[in-house]
């Protein structure tokens, strides 16, 4: 049977909560198709025309697109516009576009809990929603810590920013999905992890002793959405079908010369 797409926001508020958004994010349904019963969900960090090519063609009934595709004001809705004109050709097929991005980093068992995993923690601090400050019962090595994120994640690499003077064993760790220098900024710890960082930031990290990791921007969160698939199927009727989509990519790519 399909779900109805009233009761699916419900299941979606209830595996993270949208009170739980920062303030300045705009999270929930974005996008109200005509389809009202929902058999089948793409899930995607971001809603690129590729990704929306493969909704139409999948007949996805909702989109559920971790980072708002709608973040600041639309003056129009045009398909000259290459930002509206996936969301235009997804409302003309009925199919209704949900984002939860800062409500799933913030939940209990969301994306930023996710992000601890590697790590045994005897304390756990929230900072901020979307930030996590772990005090570790045994101090790591900044290898062992780098390793440990790249094996949980499998990214392909990580760029280490080191403060000057003898290193230091990691006893405390704080990390943020995304881009989160804002969310880490006054926090006191060994090392910060996220997946991007403006230069002055990192400058700012290093002058206080603090080693910094980042990879790219998605790479801290497009791991997740295969996790939330499966909290989804769990929760939502067994004939919805859930599907992590094959066209989102990370737009960057590393381009290395050669040795």
């Amino acid at each position: 049977m399909p779900h109805p797409l009233s009761d699916l926001l419900n299941d979606l508020d209830q595996i993270a909560p949208l009170e739980l958004s920062a303030e300045w994010d705009n999270t929930g349904l974005l996008l109200e198709g005509s389809t009202t019963q929902v058999k089948k969900i793409l899930l995607t960090l971001d809603l690129t025309a590729e990704v929306a090519a493969e909704a139409l063609k999948t007949g996805t009934d909702l989109v559920i697109s971790y980072h708002p595709p709608i973040f600041s004001g639309l003056r129009s809705l045009t398909r000259k516009d290459p930002q509206a004109a996936p969301l235009l050709d997804l409302l003309a097929a009925g199919c209704s576009v949900y984002s939860p991005h800062t409500a799933l980093d913030a939940a209990e068992g969301g994306l930023s809990d996710w992000l601890c995993l590697p790590f045994e923690a005897k304390e756990m601090e929230i900072l901020d929603g979307s930030g996590r400050r772990l005090v570790l019962p045994t101090p790591l090595t900044l290898e062992e810590t780098a390793s440990r994120f790249e094996q949980h994640l499998g990214l392909p690499y990580l760029r280490i920013s080191k403060p000057a003077g003898r290193s230091r064993k990691i006893r405390t760790l704080a990390l943020c999905p995304g881009a989160g220098a804002s969310v880490l900024s006054g926090v006191e710890a060994d090392l910060v992890f996220t997946g991007e960082m403006k230069h002055h930031d990192i400058l700012s990290f290093q002058r206080r002793g603090i080693h910094v990791l980042i990879s790219e921007h998605g790479h801290t969160e497009r791991p997740y959405l295969k996790v939330f698939a499966t909290i989804l199927s769990q929760q939502l009727p067994n004939d919805v079908r859930v599907t992590v989509s094959r066209r989102d990519r990370e737009p960057l790519t590393l381009l290395l010369p050669d040795a």
